[in-house]
């Protein structure tokens, strides 16, 4: 038998669960990174409030502010319903009662995490950049926006869930960009509201993992018969990562005077930088849970879920 036509080895139950593990590691790791620079260090600040100023320079005389402001608050609210529709649609139609409760705690987790480490656990230095130095890291407008759409991506249909990981990540990323440029927060309160939504999806995911036992996967199709929101979410993933890699490096590139004496030109490039930042991670974040769920999540058991196939 030649070795094209070997069948692929099938994955054992800890290999299969090591990318998991990994994903959360990593996921923590630049969660620590993000906040060490951008709130720890001086140049980090320096960035994160240029681009804030440009936001409030750049809507300063907008007659579109107040609406958008309202939009943001009732935000929120809309996220909750949306999700809550879904959850109780599997929890009643479906008669699916293990990832509407997965699905639940995700959202309740990241919105309850993310308070705790902006209010109880995180501090932020008083550097004199700022004249605000209470801490706003991470944003919880943005981790409430994008749980409640991780929690439907996880009770939605397997094949169901390309379209719902890019329709979700890109209403996080629209909700995340817009308290940047409103003035609500910086960019780096929005990439870490992503970050912690990712790990709790993580989490979320290797609970399934181990509740369904092991096996591969539901991914059975080749890479290149891929539906079109998947190869959509991986094009907008890789062009937002160089994005937001281009945006960092111009950042950091870019000459740093007292914030007081910055003009709105260069705002304005630190606001656009942000803006690749925050948009750029929320399609890199999408995609790697998204593969991660493709790749090694859980098999969907007919004795659990009910037409979810």
């Amino acid at each position: 038998m030649s070795s094209s036509s070997k069948p692929p080895p099938r994955l054992t139950k800890g290999s299969s669960l090591l990318p998991w593990y990994g994903a959360l590691v990593l996921l923590a790791a630049l969660f620590l990174a993000c906040y060490s620079f951008f709130v720890r260090t001086k140049l980090g600040q320096w960035i994160d409030e240029a681009a804030l100023l440009g936001g409030e320079a750049f809507l300063a005389a907008d007659k579109t502010r107040g609406p958008a402001l309202a939009f943001l608050d009732h935000m929120p609210a809309a996220s909750a319903l949306l999700a809550g529709g879904f959850i109780l649609f599997a929890l009643v139609r479906r008669r699916d009662f293990l990832r509407p409760a997965v699905a639940g705690a995700l959202l309740l987790g990241a919105a309850g995490s993310t308070q705790l480490l902006k209010h109880v656990v995180l501090v932020r230095p008083d550097l004199n950049i700022s004249g605000a130095s209470m801490n706003s890291f991470p944003s919880g407008h943005t981790a409430f926006a994008a749980a409640a759409m991780a929690a439907i991506f996880i009770v939605v249909p397997v094949a169901h869930r390309p379209p719902v990981a890019l329709l979700g990540w890109a209403y996080a990323a629209v909700a995340g960009a817009s308290t940047l440029v409103l003035g609500w927060h910086r960019p780096s309160d929005v990439i870490a509201a992503y970050l912690v939504v990712a790990w709790w999806s993580v989490l979320a995911g290797l609970f399934l993992r181990h509740a369904h036992g092991r096996g591969p996967g539901p991914r059975t199709t080749a890479a290149g018969s891929r539906s079109v929101p998947e190869r959509l979410l991986r094009a907008l993933a890789v062009a937002g990562a160089v994005a937001a890699a281009a945006a960092l490096g111009l950042a950091l590139a870019m000459d740093h005077p007292a914030i007081g004496t910055v003009q709105n030109g260069p705002l304005f490039v630190f606001l656009a930088a942000g803006l690749a930042l925050v948009l750029g991670t929320a399609m890199a974040t999408g995609w790697f849970v998204h593969e991660l769920f493709a790749r090694y999540g859980a098999p969907i058991r007919r004795r659990l879920v009910r037409g979810m196939q």
